[in-house]
């Protein structure tokens, strides 16, 4: 009786123990590598592409599926045209409320803080605004190399494009291209919006960590994710937008 009383009480300290080793450990799931200093969670390379918390967004089919964040970003592109033809400041207080969902949603996703995230969307220009939000209006679109048509599809080059273009600016589809016509920015002063770029792919920044909007590829299609970490030394960031 002694000795199955010492097995279970060693059974028991063992017990107790993992579960104070496993509350101590970091909570990695969910998180990605990004930049310190703006509101970053730094995580091994190893959990990027297993763990990142985005839903699925194209069916078995290839198809899109619906997306909450889709239906707020259209609600918020609506708030943002009327706000710009109209000096009503309730269409302003409605277009920051919608902005404010958008970036909820977004910030949750990605794990950054929601007040980081709306004031670097808040503190762009309002080019910079409208191709945010005209970029997550085409979520879930499925990808098409060459296509800047969400109504078809898009492909990396095509998703920037097309956004931009709400905005006014006409981009080449070509993602190196992308780069090289828009002005360089360091990582520190790139704004929410900007294009950001590495050997054969662009995005569009958000504004806080490494978050971006991005075609990542066809079989998933226009979604919010990371920067990808193994071409970060190579990443350059751009802002396609006139000097006013």
């Amino acid at each position: 009786m002694e000795r199955k009383f010492v097995r279970r009480r060693r059974l028991r300290h063992g017990l107790v123990a993992a579960v104070l080793v496993g509350a101590t450990m970091p909570v990695t799931f969910g998180a990605s590598p990004v930049h310190a200093g703006r509101g970053a969670v730094i995580v091994p390379p190893s959990v990027v592409h297993t763990t990142w918390r985005s839903p699925q967004m194209m069916t078995k089919e290839g198809l899109p599926r619906h997306d909450v964040l889709k239906d707020r970003a259209v609600v918020a592109l609506a708030a943002y045209e009327g706000s710009i033809a109209s000096s009503d400041p309730k269409m302003a207080d409605r277009y920051q409320s919608a902005l404010a969902a958008v970036v909820s949603i977004v910030a949750t996703r990605t794990f950054v803080s929601r007040a980081e995230m709306f004031e670097a969307w808040q503190s762009t220009s309002s080019r910079h605004q409208k191709a945010i939000l005209v970029g997550m209006t085409t979520l879930g679109t499925g990808y098409l190399f060459g296509s800047d048509n969400p109504k078809k599809g898009l492909d990396c080059s095509g998703l920037v494009a097309y956004a931009w273009a709400k905005s006014g600016v006409t981009l080449p589809l070509k993602s190196d291209r992308q780069i090289d016509q828009s002005r360089t920015v360091s990582r520190e002063a790139a704004r929410a919006g900007d294009i950001v770029g590495y050997p054969g792919h662009t995005m569009i920044y958000l504004g806080v960590g490494d978050i971006v909007l991005h075609s990542a590829r066809p079989n998933l299609g226009v979604r919010v994710g990371p920067i990808n970490w193994r071409e970060s030394p190579n990443v350059k960031f751009a802002d396609p937008s006139p000097l006013d």
